[in-house]
């Protein structure tokens, strides 16, 4: 009797247990398909860390990431704003600016992206420019200043993304599109639909618009400085400056100065380096003999 008693004891523990797992299961699923986006998000990473940082964990718990959000069931679920978040976060450029990346992130990668546009097109299009020697200066400004123009319409676009995305989540009503613009609604959101963009926006969203918003006075006081160098570095003419006009009028009466032209240009006429001044000159002809 005693060992039947112990038999049924340890069934019933065992059959509790059953029952306690699969309650605790069903409750993390409801959680998942009807709470935040973002909760569970963190209670992934949470589970993930807590395990030694396994990777192999850390990417099935990934896997659990919902790929649309609960609610709004009249909005396509395309112009959901959840969704809207998802889908631009998976978009080429717009994580550079993410809370994982960071401001050291995004600062490397905005580097990179100087040094490439530096090297590869804007130095080459102000050598094409500034082609004669003692001009290293002004194609270096030159160069920096498009380099920099660049970054700040690539700041632009990160910052009109974000932004966007911001104003949907923190709006009250969701508008939509059903087919097109001509039968376009607006559904208002619940109480829940509110906190989660709400929390969404908070913990996602607007630590990004900051740190846009931070990187572009930075990099449009860098621009505006860069500018002011250009203009300076034109200012430092050399011995010789083809492109300044007072300078071609003092050839006409300077034999001096006439003859170490020519000598350094081998020559030919002084307009042959110049796409402009060989347009003027009606196609520079004499710089072909």
């Amino acid at each position: 009797s005693v060992i039947n008693s112990t038999r049924t004891s340890i069934m019933r523990w065992l059959t509790l247990a059953i029952v306690s797992a699969l309650l605790l299961q069903q409750q993390s699923c409801s959680a998942f398909t009807t709470g935040s986006v973002v909760a569970y998000n963190k209670y992934c990473s949470s589970l993930s860390s807590a395990n030694n940082g396994d990777s192999n964990n850390r990417e099935r718990f990934e896997q659990l990431i919902p790929e649309t959000s609960f609610g709004a069931e009249a909005v396509p679920e395309g112009q959901r704003p959840v969704n809207e978040y998802l889908d631009m976060t998976k978009q080429p450029l717009f994580g550079w600016a993410s809370n994982d990346n960071g401001n050291q992130g995004l600062l490397i990668r905005l580097a990179g992206v100087y040094a490439i546009s530096f090297g590869t097109v804007c130095w080459p299009i102000a050598g094409a420019t500034y082609t004669q020697e003692n001009f290293l200066l002004q194609k270096l400004a030159a160069a920096n200043v498009g380099a920099v123009t660049l970054i700040g319409f690539l700041l632009l676009r990160l910052y009109s993304g974000w932004g966007y995305v911001g104003t949907r989540l923190t709006s009250k009503a969701i508008e939509y599109e059903e087919t097109g613009w001509y039968d376009g609604d607006f559904e208002l959101k619940t109480d829940a639909e509110r906190k989660r963009d709400k929390f969404l926006y908070n913990d996602k969203v607007k630590p990004v618009e900051n740190r846009l918003k931070l990187f572009s006075a930075v990099v449009g006081g860098i621009w505006i400085a860069s500018i002011i160098g250009f203009n300076v570095a034109n200012s430092q003419n050399p011995t010789f400056d083809e492109y300044d006009p007072s300078m071609l009028e003092r050839l006409r009466y300077d034999e001096k100065l006439a003859e170490k032209v020519s000598s350094s240009s081998g020559g030919k006429p002084t307009y042959c380096d110049s796409r402009y001044y060989r347009a003027v000159a009606g196609g520079g002809q004499a710089c072909d003999r």
